[in-house]
């Protein structure tokens, strides 16, 4: 693993979101290149931009329909390559979406692979069965003139590309094809292009959509395993350094099939019981799961969970796993919560072994919009409403009349109300990122030593033969621990005496030994 990745802090941005420049009411590669000396006062190193590819955005740009063209709403390849240049410029890594388990059924890959005599290059880019009535799990059926059914992945206008099965049903020999036929070989290749085409743009590496069910039929992972290894062992030729980040949630799994990193979703639940238990904190299907979270002013949930699957990570996996605030899928992680929490998961993830992610806005606590639907986002989109900058119309974010999505009317909930607040959540997490950049035990190769997983959370972070205590209270209540504070690195709420200190609500501190 490259020490970059080691080192990575990484901020996620929804494009159409995050800044507009020209005043129509969308995000688009200027604003965001605008944006750029935020990121680097910040204190981020890598940022991931979701897609922004061509595409008719029934699923948010989930749903491609040109891998080597940027949507117009966004701008032009040229304002795409300036922000790539004013990223490196900068000192910023850029991590884009790699969207290649489907397309948008307007590909034109699709479109020639539909037609009733199917073009003999894309015929098998898509997973047909060989007759209308053919019945096979989530297939859509009397929707081309091809005489057969087309696999979906979720949404009916996204075809699923074809990359074989692990495990063919017998009598289904004809279009289940196994994942090394040499029939395959074409489409593989030309996702191996489309990588090329943009590490030479000059991205640094990809976030894989929907990493782990490439592969049909395929319990064992052993398809998928190969398939990953093929396509990320060519991208390494193109660029040793670039690294590729699984949506998958088995980090050790990830690894083997060639990830470099992979981060914890709301499919994972030891990840949900750090966040995400309680109820309203999460999305619809996990409501009736509702629990408690470990980071809750209740003070209520468990650590051990969590603690057990990282500790089965760092002793199995050669990659590296990371720890996002959230992210364009999921519920906002101000969501029912104080501010003072915000502040403790904001110091656990940036103190603990794990890659820190930060999803736009969640530095300044934006709160979740359950009244907004565009796009295909459904209950997501109220993850997904613009940046907000200041407090003039629109948050700042456009100046036209009509903003892609409505913005919070909460006036503390801004960059510039939370620049001058030596005390914000802004200005804490600004701090922690600071820290984190500056000692090498923060990084994700040091050291981790637990010293209570109860409450308060406490824990050493050690290399080059020097420590970092760490402590953290994320409840309602206060706690006295036998610490001597010699050198504060950081601190939030705690009251310091000779021998020991209070950590009182929502408090952490940061020690060297």
């Amino acid at each position: 693993m490259k020490q970059w990745i080691k080192e990575a802090i990484i901020y996620e941005i929804y494009p159409i979101s995050f800044y507009d420049s020209n005043g129509d009411g969308l995000g688009d590669f200027n604003g965001i290149t605008q944006k750029i000396p935020y990121l680097v006062d910040l204190g981020v190193n890598t940022v991931w931009i979701n897609p922004f590819y061509q595409s008719p955005f029934k699923d948010g740009g989930y749903d491609i329909t040109d891998y080597y063209a940027v949507d117009g709403r966004f701008g032009s390849m040229q304002d795409c390559e300036n922000m790539l240049q004013a990223f490196h410029k900068a000192g910023i890594r850029i991590i884009v979406d790699l969207v290649v388990g489907h397309t948008s059924d307007k590909h034109e890959w699709f479109k020639k692979s539909k037609q009733a005599k199917p073009h003999p290059q894309y015929k098998n880019w898509y997973i047909w069965t060989d007759c209308c009535f053919t019945p096979a799990d989530r297939s859509m059926k009397g929707m081309s003139k091809r005489n057969g059914n087309y696999i979906v992945n979720y949404y009916a206008f996204q075809p699923a590309l074809n990359y074989g099965f692990n495990e063919i049903k017998k009598g289904e020999e004809s279009w289940q094809w196994h994942y090394t036929d040499e029939r395959l070989k074409p489409l593989r290749d030309e996702i191996i292009n489309i990588i090329r085409f943009w590490l030479k743009k000059g991205v640094d590496g990809f976030r894989v959509d929907l990493a782990n069910s490439l592969v049909k039929a395929d319990k064992n992972g052993e398809g998928v395993k190969w398939f990953w290894n093929v396509v990320i062992g060519e991208a390494k030729k193109i660029n040793p350094d670039c690294c590729f980040l699984a949506e998958w949630g088995n980090p050790i799994k990830a690894a083997e099939c060639g990830f470099d990193l992979d981060y914890l979703c709301h499919a994972t639940q030891p990840y949900n019981e750090l966040f995400r238990s309680d109820k309203g904190t999460n999305l619809t299907a996990w409501l009736e799961r509702a629990g408690h979270s470990y980071f809750a002013k209740e003070g209520k949930g468990e650590f051990k969970n969590f603690l057990a699957y990282v500790t089965d990570i760092f002793k199995n996996s050669q990659g590296a796993y990371s720890i996002p605030t959230g992210f364009h899928d999921i519920i906002r992680i101000a969501e029912k919560k104080d501010v003072g929490v915000l502040k403790c998961i904001f110091a656990f993830i940036l103190t603990f072994k794990c890659v820190p992610q930060i999803y736009y806005g969640d530095e300044i606590g934006i709160k979740h919009n359950y009244r907004v639907n565009k796009d295909g986002g459904y209950t997501r989109t109220g993850a997904r409403t613009p940046m907000q900058w200041d407090n003039s119309l629109h948050r700042g974010f456009t100046t036209a009349k009509r903003a892609y999505l409505p913005t919070e009317s909460a006036k503390n909930r801004s960059v510039e109300s939370q620049k001058g607040d030596e005390k914000s959540l802004y200005n804490t997490v600004k701090t922690l990122i600071k820290l984190h950049t500056t000692y090498p035990q923060f990084s994700y190769g040091a050291e981790l030593k637990m010293i209570n997983d109860k409450y308060p959370l406490e824990f050493v972070r050690r290399a080059n033969s020097e420590e970092i205590y760490i402590a953290i209270n994320p409840t309602q209540r206060d706690y006295e621990i036998k610490q001597k504070a010699k050198t504060v690195l950081a601190q939030e709420n705690v009251e310091i005496k000779e021998k020991t200190i209070k950590l009182k609500k929502y408090s952490f501190i940061v020690i060297k030994r």
